[in-house]
């Protein structure tokens, strides 16, 4: 009686050609995704030299949402987005960024008595929807 090993080299080649497929499928995968990210990393934060002022202001207005939630933002990034929406071609975004930017900086500088300072908080309530709305026209999500 003779043994015929072909059926056992067959056998034990399976799981090596199983590993060798998932490997392959595991390594796509991780190439794949690592490709998205970084296209979408690019999209972000690729510079956009092309890009009116005011639509970069909003990508950068998110301290405006913060603000208004009892945050302290830093005050040359208010100065720096205040100016980005002084100088935007987009009429829209000029007068809603610098509106809101403008009550950021009243709220933050504390002035006046407490009614006023109230005032200040209910006025930025009220125009950071005008803001949201304004950059949401211009394809830009204001994030908080």
């Amino acid at each position: 009686m003779t043994d015929d090993h072909s059926g056992a080299e067959y056998a034990a080649d399976v799981p090596r050609r199983r590993r060798r497929w998932v490997s392959l499928v595991v390594v796509s995968l991780v190439l794949l995704a690592l490709g998205g990210g970084g296209a979408a990393a690019y999209w972000e934060f690729a510079d956009r030299k092309d890009e009116d002022p005011g639509v970069t202001a909003c990508r950068s207005a998110g301290f405006v949402v913060r603000v208004e939630q009892g945050q302290v933002a830093p005050a040359d990034e208010v100065q720096r987005v205040a100016e980005l929406f002084q100088r935007s071609a987009h009429e829209d975004l000029k007068s809603a960024g610098v509106t809101a930017v403008g009550m950021v900086q009243r709220v933050q500088s504390r002035r006046g008595s407490e009614e006023v300072q109230h005032f200040d908080r209910v006025t930025l309530t009220r125009v950071v929807p005008g803001l949201i709305a304004a950059c949401e026209n211009h394809q830009v999500t204001v994030k908080s």
